[in-house]
C-alpha cells in the first residue's frame, strides 16, 4: 500500500491563512507596543508565545497534508492544536496590552480567552486519551459526562468573571491582577489531570512506552507549571510547555502511523506474492507440447490486482485458457479474483463445455456476493489435435487473432453478461477453427485504456499497430514489446488499472 500526501483542503487552507495572519498581526503589535512599561519577564513571555504560535502553524500544516491524520483520535489532536494556538495568542495579547488604559476592555477579553482555553484543553486531552485507549466501560463514559459538564461550568464561570472579577480583574489603568479566588480557576485542570493519570494507568497495557511517557508528561508538565505560575506572578509559560508537548505528541503519532504503514506494506507485499504465486508463471508453459507457445503476464496497478489469467491442460488434447477482469481494485478485487479463479479452474477441470463452466461459476458467485462485485471473463478450450476453439465471452474485451498470413485483428465474438452481475444467466458458447501458425492475443481493458499525464488513452489502434509490428516475434517478445510501448506512452503517470496480457501461438 502506498501513502501519498493529500491535497490541502480549502477549509484547512483558510485556517492556515488565518493562523499566518494572526502570527503577522502579533509580530506587528509587539513591535508597535515598544518597551515602555514592559518588565523583563514579559519579554520571555513574548518570545515563548510567538515561537509557540509558529510551531503550532507548522504542526497544523503537517496535519493538513498528512494522509494519516484522520479519525476521531486525530480530530481531538487537531482540537488541541487550535486551543493551544488560541491560548498562546490570548496570552501574548494580554501581556502586550497590560497597563494600557485605552485597551482595558481588550485586556479583559484576551485574559478571559486565555482562562477559557484551560478547561477546553483539559477536556480535549481527556477525550484524546479516551479515544486512544478505546475505553467502553460505563464508569469511564459517566466520567466523561461529568468532565464535559464540568468543562461547560468552568467556561461559564470564566465568562461570569467578566462581571464579577472572581478570578482576575483589570483596573481602570488597564493593569491585570489576580483575584482572591484565582486558585479555584485551576481546580478543573487538577481534577482532569488526576482522572487522566488514573485512566492512563488503567489502560497502560494498550499503549507503547513512548505513548505512556508523552501522555504522562502532558499531564504533569502543564500541571506543575500551573502550580508554579500560581506562586510567581508574571511567569506565563504554560502554553509554551504545551506547545513542546504537542510537537512531541505529533512525533509519537507519526511514529505509530509509520509503523502501521510499514506493517501494512509488508502485508500487501505478502498478499502480492501470494497472488503472483497463484497465477501460472513458469515458461515455457508446456515444454512437452511443441505445438503450443504461450506467454502471459499481469502487472497490477496497485500492490495487488483484480485481473487474472489462467491456462492448463484439461486432458492431453484440450487446453483451457482464461482471461478475466474483476470490478474494483486493491485488496477486495484481489480476494474476489482469487476466489473466482479457483472456482473457474475447478469447474473447467471437469471437462464440461465452457458454457456450462461459466453458468455454474455465475451461480456460485451470485450465491454469496455481498460485495456486489462482478467479473468479465473470456474462457476458451482449444482442441490441440484439430485446432477447434470453443469459447464464451462474458462481457470481456474482444480477443485479437492473427491468422498465419494475415495481421492481428479484433475477433468480434458474441458477448454474454458478466459473471456475478445477475442470477439465472445461461451462457452460450461459440466455435471457431484455429489454423496452424495462428496467434491469439488476450488482454484486459487496462491495456487500451492506459492513460498518460494529459489523460490521453493508449487505445486499440495503437495496440494493434504495435502487435502487427511484432507479428513475427514469439509470444514472450510480443508481450514485452506491448509492455514497453505502454510504459513509453504513460511515462511517469501512475497506472490506473491492471495490465494483463496473454499470447498463444498454435503451431501443430
Amino acid at each position: 500500500m502506498k501513502f501519498a500526501p493529500k491535497k490541502l483542503k480549502h477549509s484547512n487552507l483558510l485556517v492556515w491563512l488565518a493562523y499566518f495572519l494572526v502570527v503577522i498581526f502579533s509580530l506587528v503589535v509587539v513591535i508597535a507596543r515598544g518597551s515602555e512599561g514592559i518588565e523583563p519577564i514579559y519579554y520571555m513571555n513574548y518570545g515563548i508565545d510567538l515561537f509557540g504560535m509558529i510551531v503550532i502553524v507548522v504542526i497544523f500544516i503537517c496535519c493538513s497534508v498528512d494522509p494519516g491524520t484522520e479519525g476521531p483520535l486525530l480530530r481531538y489532536y487537531r482540537g488541541l492544536i487550535n486551543i493551544t494556538f488560541l491560548g498562546l495568542f490570548s496570552d501574548l495579547m494580554s501581556w502586550v496590552v497590560n497597563g494600557v488604559p485605552d485597551l482595558r476592555i481588550f485586556n479583559v477579553v484576551t485574559n478571559t480567552l486565555y482562562y477559557m482555553c484551560l478547561p477546553l484543553g483539559c477536556y480535549y486531552f481527556w477525550r484524546y486519551v479516551e479515544n486512544m485507549l478505546k475505553v467502553e466501560d460505563r464508569l469511564i463514559k459517566n466520567l466523561d459526562k461529568c468532565l464535559k459538564y464540568g468543562m461547560i461550568i468552568a467556561v461559564l464561570l470564566r465568562i461570569v468573571n467578566i462581571f464579577t472579577g472572581i478570578y482576575f480583574t483589570v483596573d481602570e489603568n488597564g493593569i491585570y491582577s489576580r483575584a482572591e479566588f484565582y486558585p479555584i480557576s485551576m481546580l478543573y485542570m487538577f481534577a482532569v489531570s488526576a482522572i487522566t493519570i488514573i485512566l492512563i494507568v488503567y489502560g497502560y497495557k494498550k499503549m507503547e512506552k513512548r505513548q505512556i511517557v508523552i501522555l504522562v508528561l502532558y499531564v504533569i508538565a502543564p500541571t506543575s507549571v500551573g502550580v508554579l505560575t500560581m506562586m510567581k506572578y508574571g511567569l506565563s509559560v504554560s502554553y509554551g510547555v504545551i506547545t513542546v508537548l504537542m510537537l512531541l505528541m505529533y512525533c509519537i503519532i507519526n511514529i505509530e502511523l509509520s509503523m502501521k504503514a510499514m506493517a501494512a506494506e509488508r502485508e500487501m507485499a505478502l498478499a502480492a506474492e501470494i497472488q503472483h504465486s497463484m497465477l501460472p508463471n513458469t515458461f515455457p508453459a508446456f515444454p512437452d507440447k511443441p505445438e503450443i507457445d504461450l506467454y502471459a503476464s499481469m502487472d497490477p496497478a496497485r500492490d495487488v490486482g483484480g485481473d487474472f489469467y489462467d491456462y492448463f491442460l484439461i486432458d492431453d488434447d484440450h487446453l483451457c485458457i482464461v482471461m478475466a477482469d474483476v470490478s474494483g481494485k486493491g485488496v477486495p478485487a484481489a480476494l474476489f479474483m482469487m476466489n473466482t479463479m479457483n472456482v473457474i479452474h475447478g469447474f473447467a477441470s471437469l471437462g464440461i463445455p465452457p458454457s456450462q463452466v461459466l453458468t455454474k461459476v455465475n451461480e456460485s458467485i451470485c450465491r454469496n456476493n455481498q460485495a456486489e462485485m462482478f467479473v468479465t471473463v473470456w474462457l476458451g478450450v482449444l482442441e490441440l489435435s484439430t485446432g477447434k476453439l470453443t469459447a464464451v465471452n462474458a462481457g470481456h474485451e474482444y480477443p485479437i487473432i492473427k491468422k498465419p498470413d494475415g495481421e492481428f485483428e479484433l475477433y468480434k465474438d458474441p458477448h454474454a453478461f458478466v459473471l456475478g452481475g445477475l442470477e439465472g444467466v445461461t451462457y452460450k458458447e461459440y466455435e471457431t477453427h484455429i489454423e496452424p501458425g495462428t496467434k491469439i492475443f488476450l488482454y484486459t481493458d487496462g491495456l487500451p485504456e492506459a492513460t498518460d499525464a494529459d489523460n490521453n488513452m493508449y487505445k486499440m489502434e495503437r495496440m494493434l499497430e504495435v502487435l502487427n509490428a511484432s507479428a513475427d516475434l514469439s509470444p514472450e517478445e510480443t508481450l514485452n514489446k506491448i509492455r514497453d510501448s505502454v510504459k513509453e506512452f504513460v511515462g511517469l503517470q501512475e497506472p490506473f488499472d491492471d495490465l494483463t496480457m496473454l499470447c498463444l501461438e498454435y503451431a501443430p
